[in-house]
Parts: C-alpha cells; sequence; structure tokens
C-alpha cells in the first residue's frame, strides 16, 4: 500500500544526493582549475602538467590547453595550432588562439604559413598582413585588387597596411582621382589631418584646394564671405561648398537654408548633390516652427529611398498640428515605411484630427494589437484592453536538459561562476548562435533558471517570441526597487522600465559611453547624486556594479530629473538618457500634446528610449500584478516653459 510513494521518495532523495555530489565535484574541479592555472603562470609545469591531466572532463579543460599553448606560442609547432584549431573550432579560443598565431608568424615573416591559416575577421591589420604575404610570395595579382577598399578609407589604417598601400602605389594604382577620393570621405569623416597628409602626392593647385577645404570645415560659415576663393572651376569645388551647408545645418538648420538658397543659384550642383544637401538641411529643419521652413521641407523632392526625409517631414507637420499635411504625407511615404505602427498610428491621428473617425478607429483597433508604445497609444484613442496576455515560451523540460548539456553551455556556466562574464557571453553567444530556434528558446529558458536574465532576454529575442513576458520582463532585485521607489515617492514599474532598457538586468553592465551597472550610471552623475539627494559619500566606480548601490543611486537619479522637469515621465525619462540639459532645449515652441513631443525628439537614440521605457512600465505593472496606469496618463502635455533654463546638467549623458 506504501510501497509506490516511498519508491517516489527514495528516487528523489537519490536524485538529490546525486545532484549534491555533481555540485561538490563541479566545486572540487572549479578549485583544481584556478590551481592550474596558478601554477603555469608561475611556471611550475609539473604541477599544471598533473592537474590538467585530471581535468580533461571538466567543461573548462580547453581553457587550459589554450592557456598553456598560448604561452609557448612562439615556440609552438604548425601541427600543435592545426591540432588545437580543429579540435576546438567551436569555441572562441580557436580565433583567439589563431589570431595569437598569425602575429607570431608576421613577425617571423613566415608568409606561406600566414597565409595558410589566415581567415578573414574584423582586423584590417591582419587583412593586410594577408595581402602582403600574397605579395611576398608572387601572388601580387591576388592581392592588388583587393587594396583599394581599404585604401580607400576616410580614417587612418593601421601601419600594418604600409607595405601593402607602397606595393599598390607602385604598381600605379595611386591615381590622383583616387586620392581626392579618399580626400574627400576623410573630410566627411571630420578627418581634416588625414586629408592634408593625402594631398602631399598631389600637385600645388590641388594642395591649395585642400587647404581650402580645410578652412570651410573649421569656419564653415565662410562659404558666403570667401567666394573669391571659389571664384575657379575644381571637381571639388561644389563638394566642399554643399559640405559647408551640411555642417552649418548640424548647428543652425536656417542659417544653411539661407546660405544654400544663395549658393544653389551660384554654382553647378549635380542633382545628387542637390538633393544630398536639401535632404540634409531638411533633417535638421523638423523643429523650426517658422513658415520658411515649412516652406522649404514642402518645396524639395523626396524618392522612394528618402526615408528619413519622408520622415522628417511628417514630424514638421506634427509640430505644427497641420493634420491634413501629416496625411498626405504619410500617405506619400513607400508603402513598407507607412505600413509600420507608429506611422499608421499617425495617421489614424490625422484621419481623426479631419473628422474622418471611423477610419481613424479602425486604424486604431488594427494598431492597438500591438504589444508596445503605439499598440498603448492606439488603444487609448479608442478606450480598448492593452494586450498583455502572458504565453510561457513552448519548450519542453527535456529538450532545457539537452540544452543545458551542450558543451558550449556548460562552459559558459562554469565560466559565469568563475566570475568571467566577458568570456562566459562570448562561449554563450557563439553556441546559441548555432542553433535553431527551438533549442535557443531552451536555452533561454534556461539562462532564465540560472539567473542570467540579459542572455534569456536577448537569446529569446534572436527567435522572435515575444509572448514570454516573465522571461522577457523579470522582476530581479524587486525588493531594491520597492525600497527605493518608495524612498523617492517613484513608481516601481519605471524604475524596473528603466532597468530593463539600460542593461537588461546585466549587473556589470559598461557602456562605451562610461556608464555601468544596472541603471547605466556614469561616475560622475553617481557622485553628484550621492552628495546632492542621498548626502552620501561619492560611491567608488567598482561600486557602482553592486545592485544595491546602482539601484540606490539610479532611482535617486531619476526623482531628481522628475523634481527639475515639473513632474513629468516623460522628460524625466528623456533627461536619463540625454541629459537634462538637452532636454529644457527640446522644450517646445509653444504647448504640444506629449506624443508629438516625444516624436520630435532629434535624438533617435532618445526617442527609441522614451518609447521602451513608456511601454515597459505599463507592462512591469502588468507583471506586479497592478491594473497598469493607462500610458495617456502619463504622457502630459509638454509647454514650451517650465523656467529650468538654468538647470545645470549633473548627468553627462548616462545612455549606455
Amino acid at each position: 500500500m506504501h510501497t509506490r510513494p516511498l519508491v517516489v521518495v527514495t528516487l528523489f532523495v537519490l536524485l538529490l544526493a546525486g545532484s549534491a555530489t555533481l555540485a561538490a565535484d563541479l566545486a572540487r574541479q572549479r578549485t583544481m582549475f584556478l590551481a592550474a592555472e596558478s601554477a603555469l603562470a608561475r611556471g611550475k609545469t609539473a604541477e599544471f602538467a598533473k592537474l590538467e591531466s585530471e581535468l580533461r572532463d571538466y567543461p573548462l579543460h580547453p581553457y587550459l590547453v589554450h592557456a598553456a599553448l598560448s604561452k609557448r606560442i612562439d615556440g609552438a609547432s604548425a601541427k600543435e595550432v592545426r591540432d588545437f584549431l580543429a579540435t576546438y573550432d567551436d569555441t572562441p579560443l580557436a580565433a583567439q588562439l589563431r589570431n595569437d598565431w598569425l602575429d607570431r608568424l608576421a613577425r617571423q615573416k613566415r608568409w606561406k604559413d600566414y597565409i595558410e591559416f589566415y581567415q578573414p575577421a574584423r582586423s584590417t591589420a591582419r587583412e593586410c598582413t594577408y595581402l602582403d604575404a600574397l605579395i611576398r610570395t608572387g601572388r601580387a595579382d591576388e592581392a592588388l585588387p583587393q587594396v583599394d577598399d581599404i585604401w580607400l578609407s576616410g580614417r587612418s589604417q593601421p601601419d600594418a597596411c604600409d607595405p601593402v598601400f607602397d606595393a599598390w602605389t607602385k604598381a600605379g594604382q595611386r591615381t590622383p582621382a583616387r586620392i581626392w577620393q579618399r580626400i574627400a570621405k576623410a573630410m566627411y569623416a571630420g578627418q581634416s589631418q588625414l586629408a592634408q597628409y593625402l594631398a602631399r602626392a598631389l600637385g600645388s593647385n590641388d594642395r591649395k584646394w585642400v587647404d581650402t577645404w580645410v578652412d570651410l570645415y573649421r569656419s564653415p560659415d565662410r562659404v558666403i564671405d570667401d567666394a573669391a576663393r571659389f571664384s575657379k572651376p575644381h571637381p571639388y569645388r561644389e563638394a566642399m561648398l554643399a559640405h559647408a551647408v551640411r555642417r552649418i545645418a548640424r548647428g543652425d538648420g536656417m542659417q544653411a537654408l539661407r546660405y544654400w538658397q544663395t549658393l544653389k543659384t551660384q554654382y553647378p550642383f549635380s542633382d545628387n548633390e542637390v538633393a544630398q544637401t536639401e535632404h540634409y538641411i531638411a533633417r535638421n529643419l523638423v523643429r523650426e516652427p517658422g513658415d520658411a521652413a515649412y516652406a522649404f521641407l514642402r518645396s524639395i523632392r523626396v524618392g522612394e529611398r528618402d526615408e528619413d526625409v519622408h520622415e522628417a517631414r511628417v514630424r514638421a507637420a506634427l509640430l505644427r498640428e497641420d493634420w491634413p499635411q501629416v496625411a498626405d504625407w504619410i500617405n506619400a511615404m513607400p508603402i513598407g515605411q507607412r505600413s509600420g505602427n507608429d506611422w499608421q498610428y499617425w495617421l489614424a491621428r490625422a484621419l481623426e484630427a479631419t473628422g474622418k473617425t471611423e477610419d481613424a478607429n479602425a486604424i486604431y483597433a488594427a494598431v492597438a494589437l500591438d504589444r508596445g508604445y503605439y499598440g498603448f497609444l492606439a488603444a487609448d484613442r479608442i478606450a480598448a484592453d492593452y494586450h498583455l496576455a502572458h504565453a510561457p515560451t513552448p519548450v519542453t523540460p527535456a529538450l532545457v536538459q539537452a540544452v543545458a548539456g551542450v558543451d558550449g553551455v556548460r562552459r559558459a556556466r562554469e565560466l559565469f561562476a568563475l566570475d568571467r562574464p566577458i568570456e562566459a557571453r562570448r562561449e554563450w553567444e557563439m553556441t546559441t548562435r548555432r542553433m535553431d530556434a527551438s533549442h535557443m528558446q531552451a536555452a533561454a529558458k534556461l539562462a532564465e533558471q540560472y539567473g542570467w536574465h540579459d542572455r534569456a532576454i536577448f537569446t529569446l529575442a534572436r527567435t522572435g517570441y515575444w509572448d514570454d513576458l516573465e522571461l522577457r520582463f523579470p522582476l530581479e532585485h524587486a525588493d531594491l526597487v520597492a525600497q527605493n521607489a518608495t524612498r523617492h515617492g517613484i513608481d516601481n514599474a519605471w524604475i524596473f522600465a528603466v532597468m530593463r532598457q539600460e542593461s537588461a538586468f546585466m549587473n556589470n553592465a559598461h557602456s562605451h559611453a562610461g556608464a555601468m551597472g544596472l541603471m547605466q550610471l556614469m561616475p560622475a552623475t553617481a557622485r553628484t547624486v550621492a552628495r546632492q539627494v542621498l548626502k552620501r559619500p561619492p560611491p567608488r566606480r567598482s561600486e557602482l556594479l553592486d545592485p544595491d548601490t546602482n539601484i540606490a543611486l539610479g532611482s535617486a537619479y531619476l526623482s531628481q530629473m522628475k523634481a527639475k522637469l515639473g513632474q513629468s515621465d516623460v522628460l524625466a525619462t528623456a533627461a536619463y538618457n540625454a541629459g537634462p540639459h538637452r532636454v529644457t532645449r527640446w522644450l517646445p515652441p509653444h504647448t504640444l500634446p506629449a506624443d508629438i513631443w516625444i516624436e520630435l525628439v532629434p535624438f533617435n537614440e532618445t526617442r527609441g528610449y522614451l518609447r521602451r521605457v513608456l511601454a515597459y512600465t505599463v507592462i512591469y505593472e502588468k507583471r506586479m500584478g497592478k491594473n497598469p496606469t493607462r500610458l495617456q496618463e502619463r504622457l502630459h502635455p509638454v509647454p514650451p516653459d517650465l523656467g529650468l533654463l538654468g538647470v545645470a546638467d549633473a548627468s553627462a549623458d548616462t545612455a549606455g
């Protein structure tokens, strides 16, 4: 009678015992692995060899083999390297060893071996060395045609390219026409010193023209004042003038327009130069309220491929709430562009404003099916429910277990356990990118189980499955979020949404700009907020990777921005990304609905950031079991003046 339950209990106990034994074995192997690395670093080869031999079944054994071979790379044989690359080609270690080996071959001038082992990668220096190897082994006819694209760069190239460029030049490939091509690329890239260096190979007249272009780059307003310098023709004269106008447009669209309207009548610009310049000016006139700017936007020709200009025109019409023009310009977009939920929402807004309510509501209903920013806005317009249904990722426990046994996944897990997140993520990315959609979904579920929320989010996203709200929007650090939300009087969901956008819950996240941690704080911002808001000592950089410190400072900064910016969630969110100094400059010329103001934010990054954070705030309220606040309740009209022109920017940019 009690046999079956007893068997089940016994099996369960055995499974627990087995798991405990496995965990103990892994812990022991980790200790041995670290000891082996230490022995190798200290030159204790016998000690290392003994430990390495005992770790053959440990997931990170390839890292020991790689470390040992890398340490003696100068004395390694080609066979050893070939064998390693063949055995471990499914790991990031293969590329690392190949690069080390190639660098050694280059130092030793072993050109035939270099050609054998070279594989195209992202290194221009190694690509040039490969081409140099081809030339040195009598295969210049293969190498020289590949040099053009490398040389024709707007930026300086690595020193390793110099021998290849010399051979290419001796072969008569560096013509004046190509030199001017590269000078133009350099000037467009802001590399005026490179342009002047390249000019040394030109005649004196051309060198003077390059100097003229550099002067224009530094003082673009001289495009009108120094008209005499442009009295004689030159193949690049019009390009120089148009480039100067575009540089002016970056800071003052109306000034650029005035200059352009003068220059256009004086010089024979090509159709392409006219289109490129006018489109550039147009993109910088979106927020200009005057009649002259709007008249110019109405006058320019826009082609099928000019999607940025199509969008700029619509946004200029939105600034004026010129709804008939909004509808006309959206309908003039290429069908693929205007079919997106963003422009369908604005088309519906235009139809609604012009009395075509039935047509507008039909579009709103279609857009409202989307679980995102525009979907929520559309649902608000017709008082429809938000689509927030959760559906777990459709994978079986057996498949998840199978993925857990994949070598690359096991290596990633061990690297995470050893607190080596960069190497772990490399393993994870390389392994999962070779999987089909179902195995990738299983990997995402596995990452969730391991607490690697960023890997879970990004891996699932690559499969296009969006309905698993629990996996995609984790409630990690909920207690810390709640404490800080209460302390600063702001929404838990807002903090979660910012954290989800900034780092996807990656504790050790670093941005290229220097932002750090879960809420991607710049160190300068963190120090200022610590002193001014939290009245605590400034944190060390390393402390910004601590969730407790990072969430406390990030939440305080959100609260500070909201207080300074009229208690507006929208402006505070924009300030968190771009800095309050920019947000105050972006205030509209007259009061605007918040959805229009967001559409007019001049930074693509900040515009997308706002949309995502606002949408994530809705989803996080749902995740926390709340009845989500309607988005329209957060989108208060944005006035032209909040009396904040003196607000100091303590942040630099916090965006990661």
